[in-house]
């Protein structure tokens, strides 16, 4: 039995790293967990989420108590704290890998909350709860400017900026579709980001470091990717064998029917979009050196119904800055009777998909009145709705009507939205393997440094599954999921893995990678 060679580092005093006193936390450790990668093993259904950890450690000494200022971590026993499970690295053992160990971290993310709980006369413990990037960025809200021509992981960059998330701190794969009109009204960030993700279709996910990852939807049929990192066995003989394996459903995950829902954008005519509606002896007052903030919204949200937009306009292409004399007026008089300002009124404008924040600022010596304000701009237009349908009859006979439905808000063609639903359903119209394996990490060195730290989400493996489990399964997976139980005072360490079907993008052909054969299918471009 191999020890479980791990470290927990917490980055308490945010000074980005962990090599202060108390940070290396893992002798309190009587209890971890942590995962990463999709909440379930399909490449169709699974959808990104952010990564776990939970941490029980002992607080017999009262460190991790937030409201005791004793505690040599006073004042920084608070959320958004950087917390990273390392590794050993593999040069450290005098083992022979198949592939290149990448080494420590493991895990990385940020505090989310510390639970103290005492029991009288017994250890005292603390839980120590953490999340991973994508839960960071789910809590920004995204507004984004309409954007033109660009591909999907640009859009995903320009997510990842409004929410605050370094440049430094992602690796996206060059994604293969272009979005014509791209705009963000609101909502959180993350769901911004699976937008475009399925729009690919795509994956974003946590690396180990915890950067942000994108890969492609050729990422899986390149590199890497075709080949397997090493073999789970049912056969306890083998170097890696499975403990335990759970087959979900196969007929679940069939689906016989593709319905896209489709819509094509394009620009408007430039024209006044809003007005600020007090005006006359309603007008609004500015003082000298005075600022004001005004926000133009189009389409209007009243009641969630435009009373000013054109059906089929959704948001703004391009807002004009404000233009004094045309845009905005300013003047001694509220009835504009009096003396012209506006030319001693400054403007800033700050521009949204939706709308448009504009500041004036007084440089006049004396009060006026905004007797005139509005926001000129270019909308985006939707067209009519086309829907798509691509099914396979056969399928349907034996398994009956199974649809899936798809809403590529971002994919900008229906060739391309064609395209995703029929390669789809050459592979989801006939019962696929999903499968959630699981071993003892510290069983053997080798185990626990090349099949417990040395894989990654979307690696390759192939599980043979077809002896002692009689499941009937030799066949290559990608890892969707991994996740880590470390019990037992350090002496039990179980991993298990959600596994999704190679099968999937397996046989298809991608220009420039390999050759059209007799077995294999062109992917789309």
């Amino acid at each position: 039995m191999a020890t479980s060679d791990y470290t927990l580092c917490v980055d308490w005093n945010g000074d980005g790293d962990f090599g202060d006193t108390g940070e290396l936390i893992t002798d309190r450790v009587m209890f971890l967990e942590f995962s990463r990668g999709k909440n379930f093993p399909s490449q169709l259904t699974g959808r990104s989420i952010a990564g776990s950890l939970r941490a029980v450690l002992n607080n017999q000494s009262n460190d991790y108590s937030p409201f005791n200022t004793s505690s040599g971590l006073s004042g920084n026993l608070i959320p958004g704290r950087k917390v990273q499970v390392q590794v050993a690295r593999a040069e450290e053992f005098p083992y022979t890998f198949p592939f290149t160990f990448p080494g420590s971290p493991l895990w990385t993310g940020y505090i989310s909350s510390i639970t103290p709980e005492v029991v009288v006369n017994n250890v005292k413990t603390v839980t120590l709860q953490a999340v991973g990037g994508l839960a960071v960025i789910a809590r920004k809200e995204s507004q984004i400017a309409a954007q033109s021509d660009k591909r999907i992981d640009e859009l995903i960059g320009v997510i990842l900026d409004d929410a605050g998330w370094a440049a430094d701190d992602r690796d996206l794969s060059t994604a293969k579709t272009t979005v014509t009109k791209y705009w963000r009204n609101g909502g959180d960030s993350m769901s911004a980001l699976r937008e475009l993700e399925e729009s690919e279709p795509g994956f974003i996910k946590e690396l180990r470091d915890g950067k942000i990852g994108f890969e492609d939807r050729e990422y899986r049929i390149t590199g890497d990717s075709l080949t397997s990192k090493l073999t789970f066995s049912d056969d306890a003989g083998r170097t890696f064998p499975i403990e335990r394996i759970i087959q979900d459903d196969p007929f679940a995950g069939i689906f016989n029917e593709f319905k896209a829902n489709l819509t094509v954008v394009s620009s408007g005519s430039l024209a006044v979009l809003w007005t600020h509606p007090e005006t006359g002896t309603a007008s609004p007052a500015i003082g000298p050196g005075e600022e004001l903030t005004f926000y133009a919204q189009y389409p209007s949200l009243s009641e969630g119904v435009s009373s000013s937009a054109v059906a089929g306009q959704v948001a703004v292409d391009t807002w004009t800055t404000p233009v004094a004399g045309t845009d905005y007026l300013v003047n001694t008089a509220a009835d504009g009777s009096g003396t012209a300002q506006q030319a001693s009124v400054a403007v800033t404008a700050t521009k949204f998909s939706n709308q448009m924040k504009i500041v004036l600022t007084n440089n006049h010596a004396s009060s006026g009145f905004i007797t005139k304000l509005q926001a000129r701009g270019t909308t985006t237009v939707n067209s009519d709705t086309s829907v798509i349908i691509e099914s396979d009859a056969d399928s349907q006979t034996k398994y009956f009507k199974r649809t899936f439905t798809i809403t590529p808000k971002w994919i900008p063609t229906s060739k391309l939205a064609r395209d995703w639903a029929l390669t789809r359903l050459s592979v989801y119209k006939d019962p696929l393997p999903r499968l959630t394996i699981g071993f003892t990490a510290n069983r053997d060195a080798n185990t626990l440094h090349v099949a417990a730290f040395g894989l990654e989400i979307s690696d390759r493996v192939t599980v043979d599954a077809d002896g002692n489990a009689g499941l009937g399964i030799n066949e290559d997976f990608f890892i969707e999921q991994i996740s880590h139980v470390i019990s037992q005072g350090n002496t039990s360490h179980q991993v298990q893995l959600m596994l999704s079907p190679a099968s999937v993008t397996g046989g298809y052909w991608a220009l420039g990678t390999g050759k059209l054969g007799l077995s294999t299918k062109l992917w789309y471009e």
